[in-house]
C-alpha cells in the first residue's frame, strides 16, 4: 500500500521494476536503463524502481547491507546510466536516468528457481503496483553442483509467452549486454554480433576486489568497486 501510494505521488503512468540480488555491473545497470528507455520511447511518463531482494541469498553472494550502499551511491551521485543512456531521448524527456529511479528493497528470500521464480518475481512486483518488470537472461538462475546449466539462457523469457493466467505486469525482456569500444559504452550484444566486447569473468572481478583494486571501469562503476573492495578487506 505504501509503495503504491509513493508511485501515485510520482505521477508515473508506467513503472518498471528491476530485480537483482547482486551489486550492479554496468551491464546489469544497462538492463534497468534499457527497460526505462523502452517505456519512455513508447510515450509513457515512466519511472523505474531498483528493487533488490534483501532476504536470504546464497552464502557467496554480497550481503544486502553492502549491496544497498552500492545502489545508493549510484543513484545519489547521479552515475546510473551515465555514458550508457540515449542522449537524444533524454534531451526530449528532460533530466537523466537517476531522476526517474527509486531504490526500494524487498525483504524476500531468493530461491534460485529459474523461470518459475521469474514469474513469482513478476507477481511480487504486480502486487506492489509496478506495470513492468525487467526479465534478463538467466533470471533467478543457478547451475547444478558441477557447474552445468539447469535452464537455458532465455528460458525465463519464454515462460512469460506460455502463461495462461491473468498476470497483468508486462515483462521487458533484455538479453546480454557488454561494453563495446566501438561505441564507448554498454549496449546489447545482439546489436554487435561480429564485435568482441570488453569482458572479465566473475572470478577475476572477485580476485581484483579482494586485492583491494578497482575493477575496469568499463565493467563496473568506480564507486561500486570501492565499496566492494573495502568490504572484502574487512
Amino acid at each position: 500500500t505504501e509503495i503504491r501510494a509513493l508511485l501515485n505521488e510520482k505521477g508515473w503512468d508506467a513503472v518498471v521494476a528491476f530485480q537483482t540480488r547482486n551489486p550492479l555491473h554496468r551491464a546489469h545497470e544497462y538492463a534497468l536503463v534499457y527497460g526505462l528507455e523502452t517505456l519512455l520511447r513508447e510515450g509513457k511518463n515512466a519511472g523505474a524502481v531498483l528493487n533488490p531482494l534483501l532476504g536470504e541469498t546464497k552464502g557467496d553472494d554480497v550481503s544486502a547491507a553492502i549491496r544497498m550502499q552500492t545502489y545508493e551511491k549510484l543513484i545519489d551521485d547521479g552515475e546510473m546510466g551515465q555514458g550508457d543512456s540515449d542522449p537524444e531521448l533524454w534531451k526530449k524527456v528532460g533530466g537523466s536516468v537517476p531522476d526517474r529511479v527509486l531504490l526500494l528493497g524487498l525483504d524476500i528470500k531468493m530461491f534460485y528457481g529459474g523461470p518459475s521464480e521469474a514469474v513469482m518475481h513478476g507477481i511480487y512486483r504486480q502486487n506492489m503496483g509496478f506495470t513492468h518488470i525487467i526479465i534478463g537472461r538467466k533470471h533467478a538462475d543457478a547451475p547444478f553442483a558441477d557447474g552445468s546449466p539447469i535452464w537455458g539462457d532465455f528460458d525465463a523469457h519464454e515462460i512469460f509467452d506460455q502463461l495462461n493466467g491473468e498476470l497483468l505486469i508486462q515483462p521487458v525482456k533484455v538479453g546480454f549486454a557488454a561494453y563495446y569500444e566501438s561505441l564507448g559504452r554498454v549496449d546489447l550484444m545482439s546489436n554487435h554480433k561480429d564485435e568482441k566486447p570488453v569482458f572479465i569473468s566473475g572470478k577475476d572481478v572477485r580476485a581484483t576486489l579482494q586485492r583491494g583494486e578497482q575493477v575496469d571501469p568499463r565493467i563496473m562503476r568506480p564507486s561500486t568497486s570501492e565499496i566492494l573492495a573495502a568490504a572484502m578487506k574487512q
